[in-house]
């Protein structure tokens, strides 16, 4: 992996944390009852079942885990492991309008409405991924109607590993589909339908496409800075980073601590098990790429973005 990658100056916007938004990179664990997600991108709620003696709702299948170390070079086997991480409030920068950047949204203007709120900014200057396994950060203490502390979930999607060859001379090691032999005759017709050797009325599904998308290998490119996205959550709000999915390291912002309880897979060695890229502003520009946050005067998050503020701007 290269130690470093050069970014563009770009500010991005933070957007309100739904399944709907974050599914490309993960799932959001949460209450359906407690969302705030506008009614056109709530998903329907997962499977419902009264349990304790019909003192409690079981939401089923909340998130997804996938362990993929099977893939790893190594092959060494992972096991399952729970970490808490105690992470504190991070130092923000303020923001000079007159050092204003592109916005990743395109024409859209951060600094057209006067709301009263104050900016400051969050300079993302790593990104890691876990390419054989899902991560999920559970936040502990923080109440639901705490606005006062939030975190913010920056993630970004992963290029082709094609153009990420060109930074690296070979795609790093990462889980993906081995290359497909060429198929015998008998091969051919034992997946016709029906199947002419066994009474199955059709073939199997392969291995991926019985996975989650937020499962499936995201492939050993590089992350695609151009299109980063920044997503606030609250303590009503857990996350799942798909396995591979490019993102930040943990940003709490606000006045307090949180501690979450991380659940991953893990083998015990290092670039199986974590990969990381230092984001370096390109060759004579001063800014890299910065998280446009918002606060009120209680210091809680405001959403900037999102297809329903975008859709309202229009």
């Amino acid at each position: 992996m290269p130690s470093s990658v050069p970014s563009p100056s770009l500010c991005i916007p933070i957007e309100l944390l739904t399944q709907a938004s974050f599914s490309q990179f993960g799932t959001v664990i949460q209450n359906p009852t407690h969302s705030t997600a506008p009614p056109f991108q709530r998903l329907p709620p997962p499977d419902c079942i009264p349990a304790n003696q019909n003192t409690a709702l079981k939401y089923i299948d909340v998130t997804h885990m996938s362990n993929l170390y099977h893939l790893a070079p190594s092959s060494k086997p992972a096991k399952a492991v729970m970490n808490l991480f105690v992470c504190s409030p991070r130092d923000l920068r303020p923001h000079e309008p007159s050092e204003s950047l592109p916005s990743s949204w395109g024409d859209i203007d951060l600094d057209d409405e006067e709301d009263g709120s104050e900016r400051q900014l969050f300079d993302v200057r790593i990104l890691e991924r876990h390419p054989f396994t899902t991560q999920t950060f559970i936040p502990m203490g923080l109440g639901l109607s705490d606005r006062s502390t939030q975190y913010l979930v920056i993630v970004a999607p992963t290029l082709p590993a094609s153009a990420s060859r060109r930074n690296t001379g070979r795609p790093p090691p990462f889980p993906t589909p081995k290359p497909r032999k060429q198929s015998a005759v008998r091969d051919i017709f034992a997946r016709a339908r029906p199947s002419p050797f066994t009474n199955e009325a059709a073939p199997p599904p392969s291995t991926y496409s019985q996975l989650h998308p937020s499962q499936r290998p995201k492939g050993p490119g590089l992350p695609d800075l151009k299109n980063i996205r920044a997503f606030v959550a609250g303590g009503d709000q857990a996350v799942t980073y798909g396995a591979g999915t490019w993102h930040a390291p943990m940003c709490v912002v606000g006045n307090n601590s949180i501690d979450f309880v991380v659940v991953q897979f893990a083998n015990g060695v290092g670039i199986e098990d974590c990969q990381e890229v230092k984001l370096l502003p390109e060759p004579g520009a001063n800014e890299g790429i910065t998280v446009a946050v918002d606060m009120d005067s209680s210091r809680r998050v405001l959403v900037k973005a999102g297809p329903g503020l975008i859709k309202a701007k229009l």
